[in-house]
């Protein structure tokens, strides 16, 4: 992970576009070398660009969000990003973190929730997310939280360009099949995880896996990051070429 940290913060297209430059939240002006106290800790300018996906020349509003909402995201401190050149025209971004109820009494974990991640396909280079979201990652790891959750929509009924069922595993996204999903198909018998059937058979869920809540597990030597660690590190790899 120390090794991608370091190869992501080298990378043209990290200094290029997650600098912290020209960030400003609800109408402050913010310089990279800026620290500033969050209910989840301490961070620069630059950290919080890292944590939440920011690009430079974002505006960012903050807000506490006390209910779940339509999109099922849970109540929590939110962050709601505009940048009209790299997030895809008509959307905002949003992140944000919640606490959630641990396994032992009186224990509550910092999670991150992406509520909404949307780059535009023409204006942004390539791999762009997947850089991102893996200094995302690193970041709320070094942080302590828990883990990233989202709900990884399919486009099947709904919007035929929602394809995050199929990209965020890519990522190391994670999630429990649905009861008999794989019914009929002998070979995945016995698969009982999102990650099971992709080690498998990655075309069937490319072509069958369907919307669900997922989740990346930020502890170190999960699955999330056995799988995120080498695809970032490529990707990073083709992105340092002109």
């Amino acid at each position: 992970m120390a090794t991608l940290h370091q190869q992501l913060l080298a990378s043209t297209i990290v200094r290029t576009y997650l600098t912290g430059t020209g960030v400003r939240l609800d109408g402050i002006d913010l310089v990279p070398v800026d620290c500033f106290e969050l209910p989840f800790g301490t961070f620069s300018t630059v950290e919080f660009a890292h944590l939440f996906s920011i690009f430079d020349g974002s505006r960012v509003h903050q807000q506490a969000e006390k209910s779940t909402s339509l999109d099922d995201a849970p109540p929590g401190l939110y962050f709601t990003i505009i940048n009209h050149r790299l997030i895809e025209s008509g959307h905002k971004n949003r992140l944000g973190v919640f606490q959630r109820e641990g396994d032992a009494i009186d224990l509550y974990i910092e999670d991150m929730h992406i509520d909404h991640y949307y780059l535009s396909e023409h204006q942004t280079p390539p791999h762009l997310g997947t850089l991102a979201f893996a200094l995302c990652a690193i970041t709320a790891h070094l942080a302590g939280m828990g883990r990233i959750t989202l709900v990884a929509a399919d486009g099947q009924g709904r919007n035929t360009r929602y394809v995050g069922a199929k990209v965020w595993p890519k990522f190391g996204f994670d999630a429990l099949l649905l009861p008999n999903e794989t019914a009929g198909t002998p070979h995945l018998a016995h698969c009982t995880t999102v990650q099971d059937v992709i080690a498998l058979d990655e075309a069937w869920w490319a072509e069958h896996g369907t919307q669900r809540r997922m989740a990346f597990d930020l502890s170190p030597h999960s699955t999330s990051w056995r799988k995120l660690i080498p695809y970032a590190s490529r990707k990073v790899s083709e992105g340092s070429h002109p």
